[in-house]
């Protein structure tokens, strides 16, 4: 009996992973490109929960002289294994962290920064200096900065048969908390005088010097990539550049093997459940020229592992860890300019697709404005590149998970900023009665009460794309239905479908036409009523996929100022 494929869900230790049979997506091949690129210092930034950390992690055992004894059994089967470069466990590796600092104040991020730079260091005296970490660890540690420690470090070792390849993980983690709700201490940190700063200054100089060869740094954003460059100038943001696209993440057919193994080779299940994937977890580009799209691999590896152990769909779509890092993104709009940023997160929710100018270096030293919002939100995986438009970036949500994110702040914002109250417990059984007893009429009932609170206000202008969202944004408050928005069929776009999410089982599934008429033009209804039926009509007879929906029920939403009529298609 074949034994089922070990997902690698949650780790991110290379040799643990070899070791205990656990699958791995060969990305060794990027190590000999690296390499390659005539390059030496490298930042490399991608979203959070996206794999970087079992990259570097893969890094410092191929480089590592600890483990040439293990060569073969870590790297064998994987293409590096097979190529080796000449630099293969030529290195002392100084591997730093910069997750899990307690950013509560100016204090307590200065004290955890400067922790977590001790025990880096700690541990690589330990490997590295066995004999002596005795004698000379005392007066490295000692330092009161994370600048001295390091410059003690460096010098002490600089003499040693073995250069230092210096990896940073999650360089800015700090920061960008910091930068969500304490600017002025953010500011502080990475000015020319700052620690963080410093800490990078002393890096450039031991690589001057030669004692520290090689550098590869992974973030999320360049935010700090201003105060980090300025001190440490000679280093290569390869973030964006086609070759390495897609050095972590998943690609389609490495989907597909997971999938292939998950179902036992069960064509029909990978046929049903792979397009959800794509919906769900897909649709990342770091490079407009990149001819296909990434799959978060942790999100992939969540739904994997359910599903291999109880065959069926996780409830939550996206993995509560992964989602606890993605709710920052409310105190990311109240950053420099709300007003800017709530008119660009409508934007977003209406358009899908936005134009700006990708900003590859943050300095927050001058205004910080549209284009570097969208950049932000584009570094922290809320958007991703679309292609480009006369010489502009064209950003998009990249997925359905992350287009539920600004979906359910919308409506935060909406109660927040409109002074309007909802009952989640009324949406649940509205929502009920829809997927139980096939009847939107209580749910569209709340909607109109909440158009009728909205039409009193003078600068409220209602539109056909604004009433769209208001109903998606409160469905989803609900988990009964995966919802979707000028979703293709043949012949044309639904406006609203509402479709089974397994592992949930709703007796009914529905397709909503919306049309919008202004009072004085509500003599039009009929007219506008008929015309919405024969395109539904058009729509169900054209594709077969509407036509395979269960139960499917379908009406024409025609909304006059904050009146809703509602009509079902027979």
């Amino acid at each position: 009996m074949k034994l089922p494929l070990k997902l690698p869900y949650g780790i991110s230790n290379f040799r643990d992973l070899i070791q205990q049979g656990y699958y791995y997506v060969d990305k060794t091949p990027f190590v000999e490109l690296l390499e390659s690129y005539g390059e030496k210092y490298f930042f490399f930034l991608r979203p959070r929960r996206f794999g970087k950390s079992l990259f570097v992690s893969m890094l410092s055992y191929y480089y590592d002289t600890r483990y040439a004894h293990l060569f073969e059994e870590l790297f064998g089967k994987f293409y590096i294994g097979q190529n080796p470069t000449p630099l293969a466990n030529q290195y002392a590796i100084l591997q730093l962290r910069f997750s899990g600092i307690d950013t509560t104040s100016k204090e307590t991020t200065y004290g955890d920064f400067l922790r977590n730079v001790h025990l880096g260091v700690q541990s690589f005296l330990k490997e590295y200096a066995k004999e002596e970490f005795e004698h000379v660890s005392p007066a490295i540690l000692s330092a009161n900065s994370p600048a001295g420690i390091l410059s003690n470090l460096f010098a002490y070792f600089k003499d040693k048969e073995h250069k230092i390849y210096l990896i940073i993980d999650e360089y800015d983690h700090f920061a960008n908390e910091l930068l969500a709700f304490d600017f002025d201490s953010f500011k502080e940190f990475v000015s020319r005088n700052g620690f963080v700063r410093k800490f990078y200054e002393v890096i450039k100089d031991f690589t001057f010097e030669g004692t520290v060869d090689r550098l590869f740094v992974t973030g999320v954003s360049p935010i700090t990539l201003d105060s980090l460059t300025s001190g440490f100038n000679i280093g290569t943001n390869i973030s964006t550049e086609l070759a390495f696209n897609d050095m972590i993440g998943f690609q389609e057919l490495e989907v597909l093997e997971i999938l292939e193994s998950i179902t036992q080779g069960d064509e029909a299940q990978i046929q049903e459940i792979m397009p959800n994937l794509k919906e769900w977890y897909d649709g990342y580009k770091f490079n407009e020229d990149f001819e296909s799209h990434i799959y978060n691999s942790n999100m992939v590896l969540y739904f994997a592992k359910h599903y291999q152990r109880y065959q069926t769909y996780p409830k939550p779509i996206l993995d509560i860890n992964i989602a606890s890092d993605y709710s920052k993104l409310r105190k990311l709009f109240n950053l420099k300019n709300p007003n800017e940023n709530y008119q660009v997160l409508e934007e977003i929710v209406r358009e899908k697709v936005v134009i700006g100018n990708l900003t590859a270096q943050f300095s927050f030293e001058k205004d910080f404005g549209r284009d570097d919002f969208l950049s932000l939100l584009y570094y922290l995986g809320y958007l991703t590149i679309a292609g480009s438009q006369v010489g502009s970036t064209l950003f998009k949500v990249p997925n359905y998970v992350i287009e539920k994110l600004f979906l359910d702040y919308f409506a935060h914002l909406l109660q927040e900023r409109e002074q309007i109250q909802w009952n989640t417990e009324e949406i649940r059984r509205g929502m009920e009665e829809m997927a139980l007893n096939g009847n939107p009429k209580p749910f569209m009932q709340m909607i109109q009460n909440i158009l009728e609170h909205l039409s009193s206000r003078d600068f409220r202008g209602f539109d056909e794309k604004y009433i769209k969202l208001l109903i998606i944004s409160l469905a989803l408050q609900s988990q009964a239905y995966f919802i979707k928005s000028e979703r293709e069929v043949s012949g044309g776009y639904t406006d609203i479908q509402f479709l089974e999410r397994k592992p949930v089982e709703v007796p009914y599934q529905f397709i909503f036409e919306l049309k919008y008429l202004k009072k004085e033009a509500a003599k039009k209804l009929e007219e506008v009523k008929t015309q919405a039926q024969d395109q539904l009509r058009q729509y169900i007879s054209s594709s077969e996929e509407l036509r395979r929906l269960n139960n499917l029920k379908v009406f024409v939403l025609v909304v006059i100022k904050d009146k809703i009529n509602l009509f079902e298609l027979n």
